[in-house]
């Protein structure tokens, strides 16, 4: 009977242990097959908390498009188009009576390529890039140069786009009220793709006499320059311009 017993309690011990052995096997696949079951519903809590709210799982994140903020991707430019600013700038010695080259901190800075009638960026317009600049100035008389890249968009488009804006008539400005004279006749000049001349009156019922602002755009490929001239005679701000388009269209035009 004792010896029955013992064998009977021996084959239970072999049998017990047989069985934690398994289980000790089984263990780590067992924890692999929860983990996954556990994921799984993770995921589907996740996806019903988002579908909950309507629309949440399906919208769209906040859009960075440079069409919305105006500011371009490094990408959108040709190779060298950097180099091309520089020698898109005229001067910087002018030819005109009494006038001289401003000194700069820095000549590096975009911009739009005219801020008339309150064109920003954004909704299609665009800041330029590698922008650079140069000023002068002289008696009653400032004068600026501005050259920079457009790749999204040809800098044609960016100019034909200030055209749209001119019909605004009048805006403001932080120097004051801004009226739009009109666009200026402006010859064809040989090899752009575009080109606009304008003018405008700053303060014409200010105490002081008011500032003349004529403008003159020129575009080729993915790069446009800014002629710019402040005079308090309408006649000196225009053709001070019209003389410094045909420099500039010679400078932006010339084979590297």
């Amino acid at each position: 009977m004792e010896s029955r017993i013992a064998q009977e309690r021996g084959g239970d011990r072999t049998v017990q242990a047989a069985l934690v052995t398994s289980l000790r096997r089984s263990l780590p696949a067992l924890a692999a097959a929860v983990g996954i079951l556990l994921t799984a519903a993770c995921g589907l809590n996740s996806s019903s908390s988002s579908s909950a709210g309507g629309q949440r799982s399906s919208a769209a994140p906040l859009s960075t498009s440079s069409a919305l903020t105006g500011v371009q991707s490094p990408h959108d430019f040709a190779p060298g188009v950097e180099e091309q600013i520089g020698e898109a700038l005229i001067g910087p010695d002018l030819d005109v009576v009494d006038v001289r080259s401003v000194p700069l901190e820095s000549p590096y800075a975009d911009d739009v390529l005219s801020p008339v009638c309150g064109n920003r960026p954004g909704g299609g317009v665009y800041l330029s890039a590698f922008g650079q600049r140069r000023q002068w100035t002289g008696p009653d008389l400032e004068i600026e140069q501005f050259s920079g890249a457009w790749g999204v968009i040809p800098a044609a488009e960016a100019v034909a786009q200030v055209r749209g804006k001119l019909g605004c008539g009048t805006y403001r400005e932080r120097e004051g009220p801004h009226r739009v004279l009109g666009e200026r006749h402006l010859p064809k000049l040989a090899g752009l793709d575009g080109q606009l001349m304008f003018c405008e009156v700053v303060d014409e019922d200010g105490p002081e006499r008011p500032t003349y602002i004529c403008t003159a755009l020129l575009a080729r490929d993915g790069v446009a320059t800014r002629i710019q001239a402040r005079a308090t005679g309408a006649d000196q701000a225009e053709q001070l311009v019209g003389e410094l388009s045909v420099q500039a269209a010679r400078a932006l035009t010339a084979e590297p």
